[in-house]
């Protein structure tokens, strides 16, 4: 609660990682908290990576990613990792933590100033850890995977994720649509276009209400999408119309159509055998 708005000096966090987790209420809560701090009236956009505590077993982080089901909340697994502790003399100690660091890894990841928010995050290297102390066979991946976690992986030197996913695969989100509450970038693309076009369009308020300041606002957010299309975090947009509201004739309602730039996961390729070419 006392994340809630603006930190000391304006900051806003936009990705919390709770060192926490051994609560599915707690995740619950922290969810709402970044719907509610997210929506038009809050306007402090943020998501939510966690981990769980030790011993917590496929199954049961299963259940923890579908009680919460929310595009903002991103469950990793597994539990526990092994990570490097330098020593003054000697080689570096071995030390066993719990998943919630492994969260941190990968929030280190997202917020790397090398990737923006539409990198995938399918494949993603993490570093930090020595490796994994729970493995899981492609099947128990699996398992868990479809219920809306995202696993990370052993590929010495490094960890992999897996398949970067939300809790949300069934669309609860987005009003059903399955495609774009699943996938955690672009909800990320969300909350950046949201924030340009806050920032372009901000200089508007307080200003006279003329005729040709419509014209203006569409111009303005036409200019800030094109530059997200060619800074690759949208792949298109349409639709840019500014009115007045009917109830309130100090109100402009802008409206848009824009479509995210989605992650490759899957290459399908087709053979067809014939006896000679």
């Amino acid at each position: 609660d006392e994340l809630e708005g603006a930190l000391t000096g304006g900051i806003l966090p936009d990705l919390l990682v709770p060192l926490r987790g051994d609560s599915t209420e707690f995740f619950q809560y922290i969810t709402r908290h970044a719907d509610i701090q997210s929506d038009i009236r809050h306007q402090a956009e943020r998501t939510v990576i966690g981990g769980v505590s030790s011993g917590v077993n496929p199954r049961s982080v299963g259940n923890v990613a579908q009680a919460v089901q929310r595009t903002r909340f991103r469950l990793v697994y597994p539990d526990i990792v092994i990570v490097p502790l330098p020593k003054a003399e000697g080689p570096d100690e071995e030390t066993l933590v719990d998943g919630t660091y492994l969260a941190s890894m990968l929030a280190g990841s997202v917020v790397s100033p090398n990737v923006d928010v539409a990198t995938p995050w399918t494949n993603r290297r993490l570093v930090g850890a020595t490796r994994l102390a729970r493995t899981l066979d492609a099947v128990e991946q699996n398992q868990i995977a479809v219920k809306g976690v995202t696993v990370i992986e052993d590929r010495p030197p490094v960890l992999r994720v897996r398949h970067g996913l939300t809790t949300d695969l069934v669309g609860n989100s987005t009003n059903g649509n399955a495609t774009l509450s699943k996938l955690p970038t672009i909800i990320q693309i969300v909350d950046e276009v949201q924030q340009q076009a806050r920032k372009t369009l901000d200089r508007f308020i307080g200003t006279k209400f003329l005729p040709g300041v419509l014209s203006q606002i569409e111009g303005q957010l036409s200019n800030t999408l094109k530059l997200l299309v060619e800074a690759q975090i949208l792949s298109a947009y349409t639709g840019v119309k500014a009115n007045v509201a009917s109830d309130d004739p100090t109100v402009a309602e802008v409206e848009a159509f824009v479509s995210p730039v989605f992650p490759l996961l899957y290459v399908v390729v087709s053979f067809s055998m014939r006896s000679s070419l």
